[in-house]
C-alpha cells in the first residue's frame, strides 16, 4: 500500500491540512485500507490514553519505528515498548502492528485469510486489567500475563491462547463453544466462572470452577479428558501430563480480580512468586530453609513494606528491604533465616 505512512501520519497529526482530505479520500476508496487506518487509530489511542504524555521525541521516534516495522525493515522496537511500558496499563500495540502489517502484505496474497491473525492484551508485573471480548465474555487479566485471541473470535472460533493467570466470566453462546488453551491444556466452556492459573514458572496449570461446568482436554493426548464440577480445582502437572483434583474455597483463587490476595497454609515459594508479580519487586531468597515456612494472610491496600514485616513477624525470617532509588530499579528484598 503506497500511501500507508500517509496514514501513520494522519493518525498521530503528522499530516499538513491540504493532505489530509486526499488521503481520507484514499482511505474510504478501498476496503484495506479502510481497516488499516482503524487498526492504526486503535494502536494509537492506547498509547496517548496513559497518565503522562509522550515528549515530541518519543512520538516522532515511535512514528520512525512503527514505520521500519510495517515496511519489513529489521529494526528493534524494544526502545519504543520500554518507553510505552510507562504509560499504558494494558499493551496491545504489538500485536496490532502485526495485524496491520499482515493486512498490508495482504493485497499481494489473496490467498492469504484472516484465521491467522491474532490480537494480544499484555499485563505488566504490578499491573492487572479486566478486558471484554467481541463475544461479550469477561476477563480479569493478572500480573505478568499475556492473553491473544484470533480477530474471527466473535464468529466460530472462540480460543484463547493463556500465559500467566485469567478469571473468566464466559458469555454463552449456542453451538460455539469457548476454548482456553494454557501449555498443552485445553479448556472447553460454554457459559460459565473460572479462573486458569497458567505463569510459564510453574510446574502445573491450575484450573478452579466458580460456577458451571467446563471440560478439560489434552492437545495431544486424546484420552484425556475431565468434566469439572463447581468448587474443584484442577491440577494438571505439565512434565507428567497428569491430573490431580480437589475440592477448594474458590474465592480464595478468584479474589486478586477484587485487589485481594488471599493466602491460606500458602507454602512461601508460592508466596514469594505471587508477591513479585504483584508489587512488580525483585525478592532473593538468601537461605533454602525459608522456604520451608508457610504463610496465612490477607494482602488488599497494604505497601509491600507492610507485607514484609508481616511475613518476617508471622514466618520468623529476616525480610530486609533495599530501596534502590534509581529511575528504572526495582525495589528489592533478601529473605533469610533468623
Amino acid at each position: 500500500m503506497e500511501n500507508f505512512e500517509d496514514i501513520l501520519k494522519l493518525v498521530t497529526g503528522n499530516l499538513a491540512r491540504e493532505e489530509k482530505e486526499k488521503v481520507l479520500s484514499e482511505i474510504n476508496a478501498k476496503k484495506g485500507n479502510r481497516e488499516i487506518f482503524r487498526k492504526v487509530k486503535i494502536a494509537w489511542a492506547i498509547f496517548s490514553s496513559g497518565s503522562k504524555q509522550l515528549s515530541d521525541y518519543d512520538e516522532e521516534n515511535l512514528f520512525l519505528k512503527i514505520k521500519d516495522e510495517i515496511s519489513g525493515k529489521k529494526k528493534s522496537l524494544t526502545i519504543s515498548v520500554h518507553t510505552v511500558l510507562k504509560y499504558a496499563a494494558v499493551i496491545i500495540f504489538m500485536i496490532s502492528l502485526t495485524t496491520i502489517f499482515y493486512l498490508n502484505k495482504q493485497n499481494s496474497n489473496p490467498e492469504t485469510t484472516d484465521e491467522s491473525l491474532y490480537t494480544s492484551v499484555v499485563t505488566e508485573n504490578g499491573q492487572r486489567s479486566k478486558v471484554i471480548l467481541p463475544d461479550s465474555s469477561f476477563v480479569w487479566l493478572n500480573s505478568g500475563t499475556t492473553l491473544s485471541y484470533p480477530n474471527n473470535f466473535s464468529s466460530q472460533n472462540r480460543k484463547i491462547l493463556l500465559n500467566g493467570q485469567a478469571f473468566f466470566q464466559v458469555y454463552h453462546k449456542e453451538n460455539s463453544p469457548f476454548l482456553v488453551q494454557a501449555n498443552s491444556l485445553i479448556v472447553t466452556v460454554r457459559g460459565t466462572k473460572f479462573d486458569v492459573d497458567a505463569y510459564p514458572d510453574n510446574d502445573a496449570v491450575t484450573v478452579v470452577l466458580e460456577s458451571g461446568k467446563v471440560d478439560l482436554s489434552h492437545q495431544g493426548i486424546e484420552s484425556f479428558n475431565y468434566t469439572m464440577q463447581p468448587g474443584e480445582k484442577a491440577s494438571f502437572n505439565i512434565a507428567a501430563n497428569s491430573l490431580n483434583i480437589g475440592h477448594v474455597d474458590t474465592v480464595i483463587y478468584s479474589s486478586w480480580k477484587d485487589g485481594k490476595l488471599i493466602f491460606r497454609n500458602e507454602p512461601m515459594k508460592n508466596v514469594v512468586e505471587k508477591l513479585k508479580k504483584w508489587y512488580n519487586i525483585d525478592i532473593e531468597v538468601a537461605d533454602t530453609e525459608v522456604y520451608s515456612s508457610i504463610f496465612s494472610g490477607t494482602i488488599q491496600n497494604e505497601s509491600y513494606e507492610e507485607i514484609f514485616r508481616l511475613i518476617g513477624a508471622v514466618c520468623h525470617v529476616n525480610c530486609n528491604l533495599i530501596h534502590n532509588y534509581e529511575k528504572e530499579a526495582k525495589p528489592k528484598i533478601i529473605i533469610s533465616n533468623k
